[in-house]
C-alpha cells in the first residue's frame, strides 16, 4: 500500500485548523453567554432598583399625607381654642403662623386655612 505523506500533511492541517476554528467558535459562544448573564444581572439589579425608586415615592407621599394631617390637627385645635377665647397673643399667632405655611406648602387647605384666616382677625392680646 501506497501512502502519500503530502496528503496526510495536508489532511492534518485542515483538521489542525478545524480544531482551531472548532475552539475559536467554542470561546465566542462562551463569551457571548457571559455577555447574556452579565446583561441579564444588570437588568435584575436596574429593575430593584427601579422597585425601590418606586417604593420610595410611595413612602414620599404618605409620609407627606402624615405630616399634613398633624399639621392640620394641630392648626384646627389651636384656632378653634383661640377662636372659643376670642383673642391670640402675639407668641401664639407667630407659632400659629408656622404651622400654617407648612401646612400650605405641603398641599393643606380648606378648613385649616379658613380657621386661620379668623384667627389672624382676632384681636391680639400681650401675654400676661
Amino acid at each position: 500500500m501506497n501512502v502519500d505523506f503530502e496528503m496526510v500533511k495536508q489532511l492534518i492541517s485542515i483538521l489542525a485548523e478545524l480544531g482551531f476554528v472548532t475552539a475559536f467558535w467554542k470561546a465566542v459562544s462562551k463569551w457571548g453567554k457571559y455577555l447574556n448573564h452579565k446583561k441579564a444581572l444588570q437588568q435584575n439589579k436596574d429593575n430593584v432598583q427601579n422597585q425601590k425608586i418606586i417604593d420610595l415615592g410611595k413612602s414620599d407621599i404618605l409620609l407627606k399625607a402624615g405630616v399634613v394631617a398633624m399639621l392640620h390637627h394641630e392648626l384646627y385645635a389651636n384656632c378653634t381654642e383661640y377662636i372659643s377665647r376670642g383673642y391670640v397673643t402675639p407668641g401664639q399667632l407667630n407659632d400659629l403662623e408656622y404651622i400654617f405655611t407648612s401646612y400650605k406648602a405641603l398641599g393643606g387647605n380648606g378648613t385649616g386655612e379658613i380657621l386661620y384666616k379668623k384667627v389672624q382677625v382676632l384681636k391680639i392680646k400681650e401675654e400676661e
